[in-house]
């Protein structure tokens, strides 16, 4: 009896040294930023432990991401994605640290990852998400001009996964107007997003466009005045007046010189004519009149 009461003592002890080797992981999915370095949380109890008996495998899956046993990687059983992208701390392995570096981050990337870790003094394994998320680029407004109002084109790139949007005027929402376009870049995978809306009979007013990638938390707010036709017929007119005062000065100083010019031109004319009279001896229409007039009786 008493040697039964001490083997089952002892399968309890040796049950709850066993239960004792708790590794930690994430509770909650981790996301990742795409191109970007990843680093995957894993920890492990250190009492007596022995770096040549500790075995620390990664999977994806059933693909392998990466090894360490006998004191260092075994990169045999690697999955080809992984390959020149992953890394362990080997140097912060006696604290603890089972913890994977993954570099140049792709979508290819998320799915459900296991720790498993096995040492002298137990083992144990434990998963969790990952997620890859990219931000949005800034977006672009572009408008053109519509026969009976205008075009606004809003486009933003480079992200993921598929945003929402919604488009406001003066806090109304109007996204049932607008159009959208949702495409994947064929290499990268990220999303290229468009979104377009035709307003007519166009007046003074306010326009928002709003993006949401919510795995980011990020939140693009940006917005658009819009401004009458009359309003700018106005300003259009304002402006052809205003280069009109600027053109008339111009002008006139321009007609002004050419009389200058031209009384000039003649000035010398009439001198050159002057000069030959008296070179060839000849009397000038002036000096007739003054003879004339000396011959006169009243003279």
């Amino acid at each position: 009896m008493n040697l039964k009461v001490f083997c089952l003592s002892l399968l309890l002890f040796e049950a709850s040294c066993f239960t004792e080797f708790e590794i930690t992981v994430p509770r909650d999915p981790v996301t990742g930023f795409y191109g970007e370095v990843l680093i995957l949380p894993c920890t492990f109890p250190v009492d007596s432990w022995d770096l040549s008996s500790t075995v620390i495998t990664w999977q994806r899956g059933l693909d392998v991401a990466h090894s360490f046993y006998y004191s260092r990687d075994q990169l045999d059983r690697q999955n080809p994605h992984y390959v020149n992208r992953t890394s362990l701390f080997i140097q912060e392995m006696a604290g603890g640290n089972a913890s994977l570096k993954l570099d140049r981050v792709t979508l290819q990337d998320s799915g459900l990852y296991t720790c498993s870790i096995s040492t002298n003094t137990g083992s144990q394994k434990k998963s969790f998400r990952v997620n890859i998320a990219a931000f949005y680029s800034e977006p672009r407004l572009q408008f053109s001009m519509l026969t009976d109002g205008v075009n606004l084109l809003v486009t933003s790139d480079g992200g993921y996964p598929s945003p929402t949007l919604q488009w406001l005027m003066e806090n109304s929402d109007i996204t049932n107007q607008t159009q959208t376009h949702i495409m994947k870049d064929t290499q990268t995978g990220l999303y290229i997003v468009s979104s377009w809306i035709n307003l007519t009979e166009v007046t003074n007013s306010s326009l928002t466009f709003i993006l949401n990638n919510k795995p980011l938390g990020q939140d693009i707010r940006r917005e658009i005045q819009l401004y009458s036709d009359k309003s700018e017929s106005q300003g259009e007119s304002a402006y052809r007046c205003h280069g009109c005062f600027i053109l008339i000065p111009v002008i006139l100083l321009l007609i002004v010189m050419g009389l200058l010019f031209v009384f000039i031109i003649s000035r010398r004319r009439e001198q050159t004519k002057l000069n030959g009279f008296t070179k060839m001896g000849l009397k000038s229409e002036t000096q007739i009149l003054n003879e004339k007039c000396e011959q006169c009786p009243g003279a």
